[in-house]
């Protein structure tokens, strides 16, 4: 910890001494950030009445080396953070998988994410370090700042573990773990995008679960709101809207069904997405880019042909070929096949009224319901839970 004087005597200034903008001049980073090494006592700097002072010959002996966020340092407190919060989690009695030291530290930082309940990893880019944070249901969890070095050197591990997906927009990378005892591996698919952005470049990793009970519908679902889906999938065909606003958790609430489905094991279950965003075991997932019509089509006509029992289509109501996705879906669902589709709406009748707008189709003889929701905090302030509007349509199990 370095010390910290406050002078009460007038102190005639020498050439030594440097005001707090020169400082952060010197030291080549911003205001904000000097305040907060100055807060945390980690640079050398005298007080004089209210102003801080630095003495050159102590910034030049601490810009040299003798500061505590060197990459090397911080990449190290960063492996003591993720024990300490192995060690949190082992006292709490969470189920957990060990990681050994073995492991290259940007798969630990996966693990630990993932550990968390995390859905996402991002690390933003500021004017002179990036931020490492987690997405989880209570939101964007901070874990600690990383300088320039220490940046790229996590950076290349992802990187270089990665390969480039089909739409070349990001990349996927595979990590394993033992599972316990028993001789068991735990596999994780992890996205990896890259960025650039005029802060610098900025990464997004998003965890693609395998377990299903994360993405079960009872857990997605409750009472009445789970009972009403459950009675919708037992249709043997026809068509389910599944919509709400931007972040609304309505791609779970759509992959909670596909696994509902997938457990019956008696079903050929495709879907048509942009990105996945979750692992579904038993369901074939499907990524293309959904702006290219040409490949929309050609991948519609190769799944159709594929004896399939149950179509997903993740489409948008922005999407440029909206109609071609919402007209196909009608099609399948005429042809005896059970499909959900997935679109913004403000309510479940808002989401009836688009996609006829959208298709310029009739489409009554073959809605089995449409689902709207939303999140709102749950009762403990802690996390989000769904909320849900659902309508019967005429196909409607029981109508």
């Amino acid at each position: 910890m370095f010390w910290q004087c406050s002078f009460t005597v007038r102190l005639e200034m020498s050439d030594e001494y440097m005001t707090f903008e020169q400082a952060a001049e010197f030291l080549n980073t911003s205001s904000s950030t000097l305040y907060r090494w100055l807060r945390e006592e980690r640079v050398p700097a005298h007080k004089l009445g209210r102003q801080w002072r630095f003495l050159r010959e102590e910034l030049e002996r601490w810009r040299a080396g003798e500061r505590d966020d060197s990459p090397a340092l911080v990449l190290a407190k960063l492996e003591q953070l993720l024990k300490t919060r192995l060690e949190e989690r082992k006292e709490k009695g969470m189920e957990r998988i060990e990681t050994t030291d073995s492991d290259a530290l940007g798969a630990r930082i996966l693990w630990d994410a993932f550990d968390s309940g995390a859905s996402v990893v991002h690390v933003q880019p500021f004017k002179d370090h990036h931020q490492l944070s987690y997405r989880t249901n209570a939101g964007l969890e901070h874990l600690i700042e990383l300088p320039a070095d220490a940046f790229e050197a996590l950076d290349r591990q992802w990187s270089t573990a990665s390969q480039p997906t089909r739409t070349s927009r990001s990349r996927r990378m595979y990590i394993e773990r033992e599972r316990g005892e028993a001789d068991e591996r735990d596999a994780l698919q992890v996205r990896y995008q890259k960025l650039e952005t005029l802060a610098g470049d900025r990464l997004t990793l998003q965890l693609l679960r395998t377990d299903p009970g994360y993405i079960s519908l009872s857990r997605v679902a409750h009472g009445q709101d789970e009972q009403q889906l459950q009675t919708w999938l037992t249709a043997s065909h026809g068509l389910i809207l599944i919509s709400g606003k931007s972040g609304s958790g309505k791609t779970t609430t759509a992959y909670a069904c596909l696994n509902e489905l997938a457990t019956r094991g008696d079903l050929v279950i495709f879907t048509i997405e942009e990105t996945a965003g979750t692992l579904l075991p038993g369901v074939n997932q499907v990524e293309i880019d959904l702006d290219d019509a040409a490949a929309y089509r050609a991948t519609f006509s190769a799944i159709f042909n594929s004896d399939l029992d149950v179509l997903f289509i993740a489409s948008t109501f922005a999407q440029p070929h909206q109609s071609l996705l919402w007209s196909t879906a009608i099609n399948a669902a005429e042809s005896g096949h059970l499909v959900l589709v997935q679109i913004e709406a403000e309510s479940a009748h808002d989401a009836i009224a688009r996609f006829g707008e959208g298709t310029d189709r009739s489409f009554d003889d073959v809605l089995i319901g449409s689902c709207w929701q939303q999140l709102v905090q749950n009762e403990s302030g802690q996390g989000r839970v769904a909320v849900y509007e659902m309508v019967d349509g005429a196909l409607a199990p029981g109508q």
